[in-house]
């Protein structure tokens, strides 16, 4: 479950300059659909892990994804539900190893996102996952705080397993985000974010502020400035590629 929640919420941030151009689907120009290869890089030798499809709709918004995962032949797909406003409403994940679906149910005050929650119920535990989205006067997303709830139902014991706060800058770009763990105590993870234009290039990641990991994107652009491969170095040694098939409306 935990891993379902991972991949759901692993999502990385556009902005910077050409975010006035960007469509909803974070890319410049309208399409229909993109199929990106996700490949692991071990000692030369390449190895294709994941294989995501996103469609899109008349309004740019995604509608429905999938990600196929290589090493244990499974995936997960996932359909998108909008209100009048064309705002999220609902996602619906279904994984092929659950019969049970999950869903991801969005609210909004004076129409910004303030919360989305997903709850897994079943017979003997419960586990809940809420995240609140907090904005600063003029209305520009200051930071969201995402918290992990698990509940036994026969000892009636429950456990906050971790607490995610997600920054952003003036410009509603992820800055930074602080993973504390609340099962041991002190236990603090925090992730910096720098981005050259619209594309992250950097991500340093410290443990109780020691430097643990520093990794690179590099990326090569297609005719209309969307990446179509991205390029993930960790400490200096290439780990990921990821090559992006977009087709265009």
């Amino acid at each position: 479950m935990n891993k379902l929640i991972t991949i759901i919420l692993s999502i990385v941030l556009f902005g910077c300059n050409k975010q006035a151009s960007k469509q909803k689907n974070k890319l410049i120009k309208s399409v229909n659909k993109t199929i990106e290869y996700t490949i692991q890089v071990n000692n030369g030798i390449q190895d294709t892990l994941l294989i995501t499809t996103k469609k899109f709709g008349k309004n740019d918004q995604i509608i429905y994804q999938k990600r196929e995962t290589s090493f244990d032949n499974q995936n997960m797909k996932i359909d998108y539900i909008y209100n009048s406003d064309n705002q999220l409403k609902k996602e619906i994940v279904k994984m092929s190893t659950d019969s049970l679906p999950l869903e991801v149910n969005y609210s909004y005050k004076n129409s910004l996102l303030f919360q989305s929650s997903s709850i897994l119920d079943k017979n003997n535990e419960k586990f809940e996952q809420i995240e609140t989205q907090y904005y600063r006067k003029d209305k520009t997303k200051k930071m969201s705080s995402m918290s992990q709830i698990y509940v036994n139902k026969i000892s009636k014991d429950t456990i906050t397993n971790s607490l995610v706060n997600a920054y952003y800058n003036k410009d509603e770009i992820n800055d930074s985000i602080v993973i504390i763990n609340l099962k041991r105590q002190g236990l603090k993870t925090k992730t910096i974010y720098q981005y050259n234009g619209s594309e992250m290039i950097l991500a340093k990641e410290f443990n109780n502020n020691s430097l643990v990991s520093s990794t690179k994107f590099e990326y090569k652009m297609d005719e209309f400035d969307n990446w179509i491969e991205k390029r993930i170095i960790e400490n200096e040694v290439l780990r990921t590629i990821a090559i992006r098939e977009i087709y265009y409306k």
